[in-house]
C-alpha cells in the first residue's frame, strides 16, 4: 500500500521528542515508509532533513501529508531493507536516492 508518516514534532524544528521515537521512525523508513518531520502548529522555524527522515521545511502537518502523498504517487514507495533495523550500505544508498527526489519537492514547496 502507498503510505508514509508525518511527524509533527517539537517546535520550531519538528524533532522527535525522544531518541526511541526517532529510532522507530528510521526503522519505518527502511521498512519502505517515508517519514517527514514538521513543527507543531504554525511554525516559525524550518524542519530540515535528518538522515533518512525528510524535512518538511515550514509546512504544517496537513500540507506535508498532501505533499508526501504526491511524492509517493510520483516517485513510488521506498525499497524495503532485508533487516530494517540494520540496513546495509547498499540499502541505505538506494533509499537515499529516492528520498533525495522527495526532498527536492519539499524544498521547493
Amino acid at each position: 500500500p502507498l503510505s508514509g508518516f508525518v511527524l509533527e514534532g517539537t517546535n520550531p524544528y519538528g524533532k522527535a521528542a525522544s531518541a526511541s521515537t526517532n529510532t522507530m521512525l528510521q526503522r519505518a523508513v527502511y521498512s519502505g515508509f517515508p517519514v517527514v518531520q514538521v513543527g507543531r502548529g504554525g511554525t516559525e522555524g524550518f524542519a530540515f532533513r535528518a538522515g533518512p527522515i525528510l524535512g518538511g521545511s515550514n509546512l504544517t502537518s496537513i500540507k506535508a501529508r498532501l505533499l508526501l502523498m504526491a511524492c509517493i504517487m510520483k516517485f513510488g514507495m521506498l525499497p524495503v531493507a532485508q533487516d530494517p533495523s540494520k540496513p546495509t550500505d547498499a540499502e541505505k544508498t538506494a533509499t537515499s536516492d529516492i528520498l533525495d527526489r522527495y526532498q527536492a519537492v519539499f524544498d521547493t514547496h
